[in-house]
């Protein structure tokens, strides 16, 4: 079609169509992770993971001109049909012109329309710099290269100077490092097609240059080539895996209920490990062939491991990265793990069918815990794992699961049906069974019970915008529990958990959003007057009411009340709340960012605690629990230089009301205060 001739069809459909800013004065991605972690506790890793990826892609955007599958399969609040839709649409109308043209896009409602502008560009189709040559890379390339420290001004019991004879009968209660976070990245881009990244970091109390660390306590890096003719991927070093529906390795994230909307198409294939995360990934080389509608991706991975050895066994997996004593230390990638796999993945415009297989082997056996809960945990030193997933999309119907069959028999299946109503509105039902005895060590789906093992539910979910600038989300999930597990002594347990939220923006300068979740599990109690044991189910509810207020184009105001409240037959109805108020600042020339957020919180106990999202540094997500009585206050500062430089400065302090001391052990702080300063710097060439 004829440039001219269709910049001028363009704009006349567009012009029939209420044209909104795509970017000002609306949600933005850090909103987005906020409004869709409806379950913190469960689910913090999994978006802390998200976050750190989003963040990335925001800082990297995708060429609207040259976008993949691959590529959109990486944001997570696109669904399989949407992107089968936005590729129809670049293949019969590219080069695109502008943004607004995505609301030509069948399927794609305001919200969604609104966060993809945040991760896509419109850019030129081919140009000279974007072919790769050596001379290319070195000339057209953009390097990144991040460095943090987190210092604390306070002091912790594992840093106190105990005696000599003190230590020497009880070694772990002093840190052999210093209280301050360190990290350090680099990122090498070229386009899509080449990524080099490297990344270092040091966790307070961990030692620097001593103890045996080299150094940092944790190195990662990694390469990826994308788009070499039909080797479509290959990635050296630090990489992630995801395919089918994780139940058979997904070392990426599983992001939930409240996301399963959207049609579990986060992360698949081949990924970077780009974050300093120190347990999810594998170290090696992996790789996809592409040819016509089939794929074929291959892998190997050779890593050491932390895990607590005992008479020449592993009786458990250490994942939390921490090494600040000598018996962690003593955990420190003690043994290795070796996996080696393949997935083969037919795929056209409608259907598409995969089956994955994996191997995997540790130099020491696994031991069966005699806790009864854990008996049917994988033991041994070799796994292997097979699955075959599907999709099949028809009209405004989409079928997509995966069946995967484990060492010993074990069998775990998924099965979503989702319906596309309209254009702004879509109904998914999943249904799950994972066996008791299924044992795929690398699995992470969509669950209840934090693993995917010993679980039948069944999720009916609904994502719905009535109007275009109201968003309604809501899911319902009914789960049972075969066998017992921890906290829950008897078999066949059962619960289920709701939750409805609605967002909108019915005014250019204001946002709001309404949530309301219920959950309602069992749980092992003992009665406090006759010793009495046994099951109840403890009720929980949450609340969340969100405001926000653009009273000028460079000033935000956001207030957010969290209330939770829970009742055990032990303990009765305990409450807890927060009220948190943010003034966000950003300069006429763009150059300065800032803002003061405070937050006042009180709740009867622990089980009462609430959750509390601020806003943090490049790549870090900034939410935390919070029980008892106090004050949380922040002040948060970027200023950009210019394109080269960039640099953040954080201050937070935490005040309690309720105690002299705060947390226990080696981590305790004597007082009621904690204050901490973190610093960033970015430089971009």
């Amino acid at each position: 079609m004829n440039t001219l001739l269709k910049a001028l069809l363009i704009t006349c459909v567009l012009a029939s169509f209420p044209v909104y800013n795509l970017c000002a004065q609306s949600l933005d991605w850090e909103d987005f992770v906020e409004r869709m972690t409806a379950d913190e506790e469960s689910e913090y890793a999994a978006w802390e993971s998200l976050y750190e990826e989003l963040a990335e892609r925001h800082a990297h955007p995708f060429n609207l001109q040259t976008l993949t599958r691959e590529q959109l399969e990486t944001l997570p609040f696109l669904s399989s049909s949407q992107i089968e839709n936005l590729l129809a649409y670049l293949y019969s109308y590219a080069p695109i012109l502008s943004l607004s043209e995505l609301q030509l896009v069948e399927g794609l409602d305001y919200h969604t329309r609104q966060l993809l502008s945040l991760f896509v560009y419109v850019g030129e189709a081919e140009t000279p710099s974007s072919r790769l040559s050596w001379r290319n890379l070195a000339r057209y390339g953009k390097h990144e290269v991040i460095a943090r420290t987190d210092v604390p001004f306070y002091y912790r019991k594992g840093y106190y100077n105990y005696p000599p004879a003190v230590l020497q009968k009880y070694p772990n209660r002093r840190y052999l490092g210093d209280p301050t976070y360190q990290s350090l990245r680099y990122r090498f881009d070229y386009g899509a097609r080449v990524s080099v990244g490297f990344a270092a970091e040091k966790d307070p109390g961990e030692p620097f240059f001593t103890a045996g660390n080299a150094g940092y306590d944790f190195y990662s890096g990694y390469i990826l080539l994308n788009n070499l003719g039909r080797l479509r991927t290959l990635a050296l070093g630090n990489y992630r895996l995801n395919f089918g529906q994780g139940l058979v390795i997904n070392s990426g994230f599983s992001l939930g209920k409240q996301s399963a909307l959207n049609g579990f198409t986060a992360n698949k294939g081949i990924k970077p490990h780009t974050s300093t995360n120190e347990s999810d990934y594998f170290r090696g080389v992996a790789g996809t062939y592409g040819f016509g509608h089939w794929e074929y991706t291959a892998f190997y991975s050779f890593r050491e491991m932390d895990v607590t050895v005992k008479d020449g066994f592993i009786t458990s997996l250490k994942t939390d990265g921490y090494h600040r004593t000598p018996s962690e230390m003593d955990k420190k990638n003690n043994v290795h793990n070796q996996l080696v796999g393949s997935n083969l993945t037919y795929q056209s415009k409608d259907w598409k069918l995969g089956l994955t297989a994996v191997y995997t082997v540790f130099n020491k056996p696994l031991k069966t815990s005699s806790l009864a809960y854990k008996k049917y945990d994988p033991a041994g030193r070799d796994f292997y794992t097979v699955g075959a997933d599907y999709r099949y999309d028809h009209g405004r119907w989409s079928l997509l699961g995966e069946t995967a069959l484990s060492q010993g028999g074990g069998v775990a299946t998924l099965h979503n049906l989702r319906y596309r109503l309209s254009s702004s509105c879509r109904l998914l039902a999943s249904h799950r069974y994972y066996g008791k005895d299924y044992g795929a060590l690398y699995a992470s789906s969509l669950e209840e019970g934090g693993r995917v093992r010993n679980e039948h539910g069944m999720y009916v979910g609904l994502e719905a915008s009535p109007w275009e600038l109201f968003q309604l989300t809501s899911y319902v999930d009914f789960f049972q529990f075969p066998y017992r597990k921890y906290r829950l002594s008897v078999d066949g347990s059962q619960g289920w958990e709701g939750m409805v939220q609605l967002a909108a923006s019915p005014y250019k300068k204001f946002l709001w959003l309404v949530r309301y979740q219920y959950k309602n599990r069992g749980q092992d109690f003992t009665h406090p007057d006759g010793g009495q044991k046994g099951v109840s189910a403890r009720a929980t509810q949450k609340v969340k009411l969100q405001g926000t207020f653009y009273p000028w184009p460079s000033v935000r105001c956001k207030t957010t009340v969290n209330w939770v409240q829970t009742d055990f037959l032990t303990t009765g109805p305990e409450r807890g709340y927060m009220f948190s108020e943010a003034l966000s600042f950003t300069s006429r020339n763009q150059k300065w960012q800032a803002e003061l957020g405070g937050a006042y919180f009180s709740t009867d106990s622990y089980d009462a605690r609430v959750y509390g999202y601020e806003r943090g540094l490049l790549y870090s997500f900034a939410s935390s629990a919070y029980d008892g009585k106090g004050l949380r206050g922040y002040a948060w500062l970027r200023y950009d230089m210019n394109k080269l430089l960039t640099c953040l400065v954080k201050y937070g302090c935490t005040a309690y009301q309720d105690r002299e001391t705060i947390s226990s052990g080696t981590q305790e702080i004597e007082g009621s205060t904690k204050q901490d300063i973190y610093l960033q710097v970015r430089i971009k060439f």
